[in-house]
């Protein structure tokens, strides 16, 4: 069988990326990727193994403008070559559904990691806010059209897979499908080899953006008495105008890590003595499970899908978003170094259910289930 994967552009090392490329890893079924831009030196170096097929001129995206409109509107009237295929994965994490507007000719199933962020009502007013006051008016049309738009592309999706329980909550609340026509299928992480081991040092691995709130973990830890530990903050520099806000925070013990290649985002989950995870309403939040394959317990925030993934107290500590609350937490952890190690080891076992082969498994069955219909 053969199956085609849709995503808008591979142009980092971001969780959807990282599901595409698992999708393909793990699959029994041959597989081609279509993207619209794909920067090999900045994504996963796995995927030179996988049969990427770029369409367009492989432009990156510049901003939100020929986001909507070059990899949105223009994605949607692009006829994908899918003569050869049995099935159609869309990957869908804010713009990717528009793709099934013409692209419907096979069975067509939407992974969804998230709708689009800015047209949720949760998050509308705080991106709109981030908008100079001459493009707020672009931005509340450009909303507008993609809402219709999205309603339309959902009807070609035949299966619907969320990444987690609250993507499904927010699918259902935009109403664009219905709650018994949703299924969850939670992303993997990688089996390693089980360590103890326990640095100096407390990492928060995820890329540079606002919301991902790394400035709320800067605040805790110099709020906290951390003694001769660090605090190392490291993942893709998206965003360089908050990256100099946050270094202009900083202290000595708090350390910059930026664009890690694969090994060096092993060696630093290995010697990690515990890992912090803040960002807000995180649709899933790969961090808690990447960190328990590593024995690595996680202090995140009560909020989105890490309150389904972190067990309060037994894997990590859950917290509100408030700098006193995760201060606490980090010199707790710091104190006992066996309720660490034994909240590392539960971690472990929680971590171990959520193995990339189980994924692949399973996306597996919802294809050719799908493709016989």
């Amino acid at each position: 069988m053969r199956q085609a994967i849709y995503h808008p552009w591979l142009k980092g090392r971001g969780g959807a990326e990282k599901v595409i490329l698992e999708m393909a890893k793990n699959s029994e079924h041959e597989t081609t990727v279509f993207t619209l831009f794909y920067d090999e030196k900045q994504t996963f170096e796995e995927f030179k193994d996988v049969d990427i097929q770029v369409i367009g001129s492989n432009a990156q995206p510049r901003n939100f403008l020929d986001k909507g409109l070059r990899f949105g509107l223009g994605a949607m009237i692009k006829k994908l070559p899918l003569e050869d295929y049995d099935a159609l994965i869309v990957s869908e994490a804010g713009i990717g559904s528009l793709s099934a507007i013409r692209n419907h000719d096979i069975p067509v199933i939407g992974y969804v990691h998230t709708p689009l962020r800015p047209a949720l009502p949760e998050f509308k007013k705080t991106y709109r806010g981030e908008k100079s006051i001459f493009t707020r008016p672009i931005f509340d049309i450009g909303i507008k059209i993609y809402d219709m738009l999205e309603r339309q592309a959902w009807k070609h999706f035949d299966t619907v897979l969320a990444n987690s329980q609250l993507t499904k909550e927010r699918i259902v609340e935009k109403g664009l499908k219905k709650e018994d026509e949703i299924e969850v299928l939670n992303p993997g992480a990688e089996l390693v080899e089980e360590t103890s081991d326990l640095g100096k040092y407390f990492l928060y691995p995820s890329r540079f953006r606002r919301y991902k709130r790394q400035d709320l973990a800067i605040e805790a830890w110099k709020q906290a008495e951390t003694q001769d530990f660090d605090l190392v903050l490291a993942g893709a520099a998206q965003e360089q105008d908050y990256i100099q806000e946050l270094e202009g925070k900083a202290d000595s013990s708090i350390k910059f890590k930026y664009d890690l290649p694969g090994d060096q985002w092993e060696k630093q989950f290995k010697n990690a003595y515990g890992v912090l995870f803040l960002a807000e309403k995180e649709d899933w939040g790969i961090v808690p499970i990447e960190a328990g394959m590593y024995g690595k317990p996680t202090i995140a925030v009560n909020e989105g899908s890490p309150a389904e993934t972190v067990k309060d107290r037994e894997t990590g500590f859950l917290v509100e978003a408030d700098s006193a609350d995760i201060a606490e937490k980090i010199e707790a952890m710091i104190e006992s170094r066996e309720k660490a190690e034994f909240m590392g080891q539960k971690a472990r076992e929680n971590a171990e259910k959520y193995s990339w082969d189980n994924f692949g498994q399973k996306l597996d069955g919802k294809v050719s289930h799908v493709a016989r219909k």
